[in-house]
C-alpha cells in the first residue's frame, strides 16, 4: 500500500479555503491526505497535549510520520538541550508512545545529515538509535551518497533488510 501525504500540514496554503483558521489546518488537511510528516518534532519533542489534540482531530486510519529530533540525528553535533543522550531519546519515546497509544504513529522517521557519511562508526550509531527506538517502526533517510556508493549500495539495503528498517529516499537535486 502507497500512501501520499505532505511534510508539515501549515505550510500549503493552496489546501486550505480562506476562513480556515490555523488551528483547523490538520483537520483539513485530513481531508486530502492520509498521513502527515510532523516537520515540529526535528526542532522541538512536542508536548503530549499537543499530540493528543492532533490525534483527535484526524480520522481514525490517519497516520503521522514522526520526524526524529535533531538531537538524534547529529544535526546538533555534540551540543545537546539534554543532560545526556539517553534522557534525549527517552523525552523522545514519550512522544512517540502518545502517538502509538491513539494508533496513529506510521513510523519514526531518522533523516541524517549530509555529513554523516557511510562508515563502521555511524553503522554503529543506527544500530543504537534501532536499539533506542525498540517497539517503534523506523525509517532511515540518507542524505550522503556514500550509502550508495556502487560498493555499498547492495550493502547498505541489506543492512536496513536485516535490521527491518525501512528505507527512505529523498529527491534532492
Amino acid at each position: 500500500m502507497i500512501y501520499i501525504g505532505l511534510t508539515g500540514w501549515g505550510d500549503h496554503p493552496t489546501l486550505y479555503s480562506q476562513v480556515t483558521s490555523a488551528r483547523d489546518k490538520l483537520f483539513d488537511y485530513s481531508g486530502h491526505f492520509p498521513t502527515v510528516e510532523v516537520d515540529t518534532s526535528f526542532y522541538a519533542i512536542p508536548s503530549s497535549a499537543n499530540i493528543e489534540k492532533w490525534c483527535k482531530d484526524t480520522p481514525d486510519n490517519f497516520r503521522f510520520v514522526v520526524k526524529a529530533f535533531q538531537g538524534m540525528t547529529g544535526h546538533l553535533r555534540d551540543d545537546l538541550p539534554y543532560e545526556t543522550r539517553n534522557d534525549m531519546f527517552n523525552a523522545f519515546k514519550e512522544c512517540a508512545v502518545v502517538f502509538q497509544k491513539y494508533g496513529k504513529l506510521a513510523m519514526i522517521l531518522v533523516q541524517f545529515p549530509p555529513w554523516f557519511d557511510c562508515t563502521s562508526k555511524n553503522v554503529q550509531y543506527i544500530r543504537y538509535v534501532k536499539q533506542q527506538l525498540q517497539g517503534f517502526p523506523i525509517a532511515i533517510e540518507f542524505r550522503n551518497q556514500t550509502w550508495y556508493a556502487n560498493t555499498m549500495k547492495d550493502k547498505t539495503l541489506a543492512f536496513l533488510k536485516t535490521h527491518e528498517l525501512i528505507h527512505t529516499v529523498c529527491d534532492l537535486y
